[in-house]
């Protein structure tokens, strides 16, 4: 009985009839417009099909122009005529009504097409006015959210089930349009400005430190965020969830009914195939780590060569195989991995599961399953892993702690040279905003700066009795490529790196609008907004003066997932927030599985 109670009080039932009419009239009109709008304008999409990146303009119609056109102004004049409050109601709906009459019966395309684009700014319009003004026009509500996030929800799950239609050879579902699939691809042009904003917009936020700083000096830095916890029962059973949903993602390229002929997956794996040959030539133990910290694509790399040869011992298969089912192993560990880095920064149980739901989905499993990126990866689960160890040393400086953060940050000099540079320096600013801001032991933060300086001497070492140009010296010889001359071409560069670069998995606009939203509601003196923000604010220099690769690099090694699950948990405070925030969930599962079974290569031709 209360659950029917809760179930009509959601869908608005109790609320005026025509109220109700109104809401769902606007959200199916808004879903026809955004088709509209894509194809008028000819919007550049660039979607992935059997691995490759085809550009095309958008044009698609969920039933043809002409009707398309007609329903969204037939359901703007209904909207107009049902929410205007008195005279304006007659008025407005008469005016637009006529017009669309006039237009529809007009043989030519342009006045439909004008009446058809303007229908929502209109609508807008009308919202804005209503929002600003004490005499209220409107009868508003929260309905077209709920009903909005309930259609939302409904195309998720067939988003899902179109998905997954090629794992069992469902061939007949392939007739049915795949709307959120387009909608995604669609909205995913966003992404350049959505990246351009976070990493522009985070050192403004930075510079109103000192002004809220002076005002709020002694306030904790624990984010508030509820500091809610959740039984240990429930917390791995959602993350024993999230980590099954992390190795079927893995697994999905590799399925006989999609990869038909054991095609290699990982761009990079015939790579380390190499690498792998190459350490069982060696003749004996001193040889096989000679080679580990010389041969090509494994001097900057040699700790993960050497984890990667121990799979292929311990797996009985060939090395092909093993080396490309690497992920399977990674992305687990990389979900566990950003829920306890997540729980330190933000003292939120809600919000780390949400940070390693957004893990096994975000770009980071998939560009490294696509491309191979198995060093990069393993280096990252390495150096968030110490991130866990620092800030709790900051908190509580202990032996244990010092000691774990130090043997990892050792170990990342080790498993990927430019995500050790990257978070190296990523570390050292951090510790310096902490201590210019006085908010942790400033012993503490020397020490651990003592032992980034002494990771960087391991470095230098590393580099002089190989004779092998890794380390700092790579990176320098990777940076020859920045400079003034890339800021003309920052856009072009942007929009490669989000539309091709890996097969466009940049191009996830759903993770980057929920950071943006973050960004606007975030404390700055929260350790967690601290911490984030140096992160964006370093990827300044790589977005104005890098060129693509630089920037991609840049990117990869952000974790855009946690302030993604922050901008969830505000959105999950709201009324009605779990039912606001499910449709984000089950639309960012279809597009990886559907992106994952998009990784078999077939010819154009």
């Amino acid at each position: 009985m209360i659950s029917s109670l809760n179930t009509a009080r959601i869908l608005g039932i109790g609320n005026p009839p025509v109220l109700i009419i109104s809401s769902i009239v606007l959200v199916l009109t808004l879903f026809f417009y955004i088709y509209t709008v894509g194809s008028y304008f000819h919007i550049g999409v660039a979607p992935l099909e059997n691995r490759v990146n085809y550009h095309e303009s958008f044009s698609v119609y969920v039933i043809d122009k002409y009707i398309d056109h007609l329903i969204i102004s037939s359901g703007v004049v209904a909207w107009l005529a049902l929410s205007v409050i008195g005279r304006a109601r007659i008025i407005a709906s008469a005016i637009y009504g006529i017009t669309t009459v006039i237009a529809a019966l007009d043989k030519i395309e342009m006045p439909f097409d004008i009446v058809a684009l303007i229908s929502i700014p209109i609508v807008i319009s009308f919202l804005i006015y209503n929002k600003l003004t004490p005499k209220k026009i409107l009868h508003a509500s929260n309905l077209p959210l709920i009903y909005g996030a309930i259609i939302g929800i409904a195309l998720g799950l067939v988003g899902i089930i179109l998905s997954l239609a090629p794992l069992f050879s469902l061939t007949q579902l392939t007739r049915i349009p795949d709307y959120p699939y387009q909608i995604f691809v669609l909205l995913s042009i966003l992404s350049p400005f959505l990246i351009f904003f976070l990493i522009v917009g985070a050192p403004v936020k930075i510079m109103t430190w000192k002004f809220l700083n002076r005002i709020f000096r002694h306030k904790s830095m624990i984010d508030s965020l509820d500091n809610d916890t959740i039984q240990l029962r429930t917390k791995i059973l959602y993350l024993s969830l999230f980590i099954l949903l992390s190795v079927t993602i893995a697994l999905i390229p590799h399925q006989p009914p999609i990869n038909h002929d054991n095609q290699q997956v990982g761009s990079d794996s015939g790579d380390y195939v190499s690498v792998i040959n190459k350490l069982i030539e060696s003749k004996n133990s001193q040889e096989f780590i000679k080679n580990a910290f010389v041969i090509p694509f494994s001097s900057d790399r040699p700790l993960f060569s050497l984890f990667l040869f121990a799979i292929v011992k311990i797996v009985p298969a060939n090395i092909s195989y093993s080396v490309d089912h690497v992920p399977v192993i990674l992305a687990p560990v990389l979900v566990l991995v950003v829920f306890f880095l997540t729980r330190e920064l933000t003292s939120s149980d809600s919000t780390s599961l949400l940070a390693s739901f957004l893990t096994a989905v975000s770009f980071h499993t998939l560009m490294g399953i696509y491309s191979g990126f198995y060093a990069n990866w393993f280096a990252l689960i390495i150096g968030y892993a110490s991130f866990v160890f620092l800030i709790r040393f900051l908190k509580a400086a202990s032996r244990l702690n010092l000691l774990v953060y130090s043997v990892l940050l050792i170990l990342l000099v080790f498993a990927h040279v430019y995500t050790w540079t990257i978070l190296t320096l990523f570390i050292a600013i951090f510790l310096g905003v902490m201590y210019k801001l006085n908010y942790y032991h400033k012993k503490s933060i020397i020490i651990l700066l003592i032992v980034i300086l002494s990771s960087v001497a391991i470095d230098v070492i590393r580099t002089i009795l190989t004779g092998t140009s890794a380390g700092i010296a790579s990176d320098v010889s990777l940076a020859r490529a920045a400079g003034p001359d890339q800021v003309a071409s920052l856009w072009s560069n942007l929009m490669d790196t989000t539309q091709n670069f890996s097969g466009g998995m940049f191009s996830n606009f759903m993770i980057f609008a929920l950071a943006v939203y973050w960004l606007f509601r975030s404390n700055s003196l929260k350790l967690s907004s601290i911490f984030i923000l140096i992160f964006f604010a370093l990827a300044v220099l790589p977005l104005l003066f890098g060129n693509g690769v630089i920037q991609a690099r840049m990117l990869y090694d952000i974790p855009f997932q946690i302030p993604a699950a922050i901008g969830l948990t505000y959105l999950k405070r709201h009324t009605n927030g779990i039912l606001m925030i499910s449709p984000i969930c089950l639309w960012l599962v279809a597009m990886s599985i559907r992106t994952v079974s998009n990784f078999y290569f077939i010819s154009p031709s």
